[in-house]
């Protein structure tokens, strides 16, 4: 079931984090989904509140701008949940992590990209204990880099891009993969590119065992392709990490903090009509139906007949609320 499905029918998953960054996008693997504001469909107008002025890689990401830094952006969002976060703090931790791993590099003398991305992982996951986090797997905290970097634990993706902000620094040439299910970390090594996992303990794979990897994780039964491990736009690791926080606090039924997540993904796919769809579905739940209802309706123009009868319980619900409030 989709997260749309979940939302309509007001039931939560019992998994479903690190999600394809494409999933309910309906496009091909390898494409960016989110392109600039610009390019929103006429018939669903841009939303017009923005709480994110002063975000500025989130500013980068939707008006469809180069040079993300995705640090910066896992910051802007951990702000949403934790209002006094310190991000010099967490900056600072970064640049320290950075630091040791390039010295390590130094006194070793890697030289091929296999042992150096060993080594960033040897540091990060054998010396500084950073983890998977298996036993919490669906908590909200494992998507906030300030979270990750305090309790040394989190999910793929999360991990990814502090594995990648840290190898950056030690002159790595490094991109997340949004490989299904399980989003990994690439490197090229001349004609043929690596692949670490970040969730289980930073493994240096070849593609053919990052496959096998895949597969393990997710079932044998996923389908793949070679692009599949392309390197995935900025805007595509964002979505897929404002997807795992939807999905977390859903199941948790935190609509307070699923709000600003979804105001998140409603401006950053606005070609997506389904993230617009529940942006009014949490609206609704938080008793705001006069936000609600018109981005219900209209969804419920341009949709097709069964996804518009799955929605009408909840277009009644926000008139019936908007009555008897007048």
């Amino acid at each position: 079931m989709s997260l749309g499905a979940i939302f309509l029918n007001c039931r939560w998953p019992a998994r479903g984090l690190e999600l394809r960054a494409d999933e309910q996008a309906g496009c091909r693997l390898g494409e960016s989904i989110a392109p600039a504001a610009a390019n929103c469909p006429k018939h669903f107008p841009l939303i017009c509140m923005s709480p994110f002025e002063s975000n500025c890689e989130f500013a980068k990401l939707v008006a469809g701008r180069r040079g993300i830094n995705l640090v910066q952006f896992m910051l802007e969002v951990a702000e949403d949940a934790y209002p006094d976060l310190d991000r010099v703090g967490c900056l600072v931790e970064i640049d320290r992590l950075g630091v040791a791993c390039h010295d390590s590099l130094e006194r070793r003398a890697c030289a091929g990209a296999r042992e150096r991305l060993e080594a960033v992982s040897r540091l990060l996951y054998e010396v500084e204990g950073f983890h998977g986090n298996r036993e919490a797997y669906y908590e909200p905290q494992n998507s906030y880099l300030n979270e990750v970097l305090r309790r040394r634990a989190g999910i793929p993706i999360s991990l990814g891009i502090l594995y990648m902000a840290v190898a950056a620094r030690s002159g790595l040439r490094v991109f997340g993969v949004n490989t299904p299910g399980h989003f990994v970390v690439g490197c090229c090594d001349g004609e043929q590119t690596l692949f670490v996992d970040p969730f289980n303990g930073g493994d240096v794979l070849d593609q053919r065992a990052c496959l096998c990897r895949i597969r393990q994780m997710v079932g044998q039964g996923a389908c793949l392709s070679e692009t599949d491990f392309r390197a995935a736009a900025p805007a595509d690791i964002a979505a897929r990490v404002l997807r795992n926080l939807k999905a977390a606090y859903a199941m948790e039924d935190r609509w307070p903090l699923l709000l600003g997540v979804q105001q998140r993904l409603a401006q950053l796919l606005p070609q997506v009509p389904q993230e617009r769809r529940d942006l009014g579905l949490v609206y609704l739940r938080l008793g705001q139906p006069g936000k609600a209802l018109p981005l219900l309706e209209e969804y419920r123009r341009t949709c097709g007949m069964a996804q518009a009868s799955a929605l009408e319980p909840s277009l009644q619900a926000a008139r019936r609320m908007i009555a008897e409030s007048n």
